[in-house]
């Protein structure tokens, strides 16, 4: 049975994080040290959590011991000690990471994801996460052969795997997540739509670029993304369990020196050349069956080389705005006067993933993401007229992100998270926010828009590993589900 001790307290996590940082293994990472800590002990894994997070500790600990049983058979590898892992809510963003030395180690970045990300296909967000991470730490510190005995010399710092290509380290955790999950990213429409675009635009990426350290678009996805589907096609190709039998014999060898043809009986040239034919097979088929329906004309409004989010037309049909995050420039804020006009900036330096527009069309509200209290990463809603180039905080460290405006401009709504909870809240004149709802099932909430006469509020919904629009009243309350299960389709 678990239980649960004093073990780290805040100053000795900071140190552990910096440490790891003058190693190499990761970026930095700080918490705030006013957060009290204690450890939860399973057989195989040593929890720390911050207050607060006491529940959402417990689920880990079992979903990690179900995790440990099923990876440790699948690499064929099992740890000698404990995996420290480590629960912290300081962001709204989704992700975690993995490092070897000083001691296997597992950060955790409690937000699950939101829809349009490409790690929203997950029916359990802490089994997605957890497996992906536990996946770096067995292939990573795994050794055999005359690496296992250098190791027993000079300790942890000999890691054969971490030679290996990006798109190997990342690309195997993705494969893996997908694999033991009913999720992960090698199912996601969004990866998908990546994918198929770089093989229909002719910007399929080079193998030597696979580890995606470029400017432009997918950058660092690259190698999660077509490395998950690279090492599925080899997989597919020459044997359900070649990347294990990969783990062991790289493990076992001399860094970058690829053994390829010993385990998949052909070098990853031929195989990549063969894997980007069945995705252009694949992709054109799909295009095919389109332009046989028959393709919709399009009007390009930005740039085309930008990461851009959140289109939104104005209540009086004339604007348009969105944002952007280019490769040089940075970030901003457009608007546009309909299709035809030439985008302006109103806003530089910021990015918005959603928008609000006041009723006059002459401002609006969005939520970004900002530093808080040093240590914290958190969202909050934003006010901006058209015209000035600042813009006001409307909410100040509440973590509320998704504004959506009454029709008749009196109803501010938003969705605030916070330790893998989303609820809907109401923003008053005096900026204080007032919940309408009371999860705690780990229910994930975005995009509420509301509807004509101001009664209800649509939004995506995901609950129990299913991802559905629902209706709710303004006040809150749930008013009925409108499809089924969209996570999974």
């Amino acid at each position: 049975m678990p239980r649960s001790r004093l073990r780290l307290p805040g100053w000795a996590l900071s140190a552990m994080a910096a440490l790891a940082v003058v190693l190499g293994q990761a970026q930095a990472a700080s918490f705030d040290p006013d957060l009290t800590w204690r450890t939860l002990d399973t057989e195989h894994f040593h929890i720390t959590f911050h207050g607060g997070e006491e529940a959402l500790a417990e689920e880990v600990a079992k979903t990690a011991e179900a995790i440990w049983d099923k990876m440790t058979k699948e690499l064929d590898v099992r740890p000698r000690r404990p995996t420290e892992i480590v629960l912290i809510d300081h962001t709204d963003l989704s992700n975690g990471y993995a490092m070897t030395v000083p001691v296997n180690t597992i950060v955790l970045f409690v937000t699950a994801p939101t829809e349009d990300s490409t790690l929203s296909l997950y029916e359990n967000w802490t089994d997605a996460i957890l497996t992906h991470e536990f996946t770096h730490i067995l292939h990573l510190d795994n050794v055999d052969g005359l690496p296992a005995l250098l190791r027993r010399a000079l300790g942890k710092i000999v890691s054969v795997h971490r030679a290996s290509p990006g798109w190997i380290i990342e690309g195997q955790a993705t494969f893996q997540e997908t694999r033991h999950t009913s999720g992960g990213r090698g199912r996601s429409n969004v990866a998908h739509m990546i994918k198929r675009m770089a093989v229909l635009e002719d910007r399929f990426p080079p193998l030597g670029n696979m580890d995606g350290y470029q400017a432009d678009p997918p950058g660092g996805n690259l190698r999660y993304l077509f490395g998950q589907d690279f090492q599925q096609y080899i997989s597919d190709k020459t044997g359900k369990n070649v990347w294990t039998k990969w783990t062991h014999a790289y493990g076992g060898g001399i860094p970058y020196w690829l053994p390829a043809k010993r385990v998949f009986g052909e070098r990853f040239v031929p195989l990549y050349k063969g894997w980007k034919a069945h995705l252009a097979a694949r992709y054109g088929a799909q295009l095919g069956s389109i332009q046989a329906q028959g393709e919709t004309p399009l009007h390009l409004l930005s740039d085309g080389i930008s990461t851009c989010m959140g289109p939104e037309w104005s209540p009086n049909g004339k604007k348009i705005v969105w944002s952007c995050s280019h490769p040089v420039e940075g970030p901003a804020i457009f608007v546009t006067e309909g299709l035809g006009g030439t985008p302006k900036v109103t806003l530089k330096g910021a990015f918005a993933r959603d928008f609000a527009w006041r009723k006059d069309s002459s401002a609006l509200f969005y939520s970004s993401s900002h530093v808080v209290d040093r240590f914290n990463l958190f969202d909050d809603v934003w006010y901006h007229k058209l015209g000035q180039d600042t813009a006001t905080p409307v909410t100040s460290g509440r973590r509320a992100r998704h504004p959506t405006l009454s029709p008749d401009g009196e109803v501010l709504i938003a969705v605030t998270n916070k330790v893998q909870q989303n609820q809907l809240v109401r923003l008053t004149v005096d900026k204080q926010l007032v919940p309408l709802t009371e999860h705690k099932d780990h229910t994930q909430l975005s995009t509420p828009r509301f509807s004509p006469d101001g009664r209800f509020l649509a939004l995506s919904l995901w609950r129990d590993g299913q991802r559905d629009i629902w209706i709710y009243q303004a006040d809150g309350k749930p008013y009925r589900r409108v499809t089924q299960d969209l996570a999974m389709d």
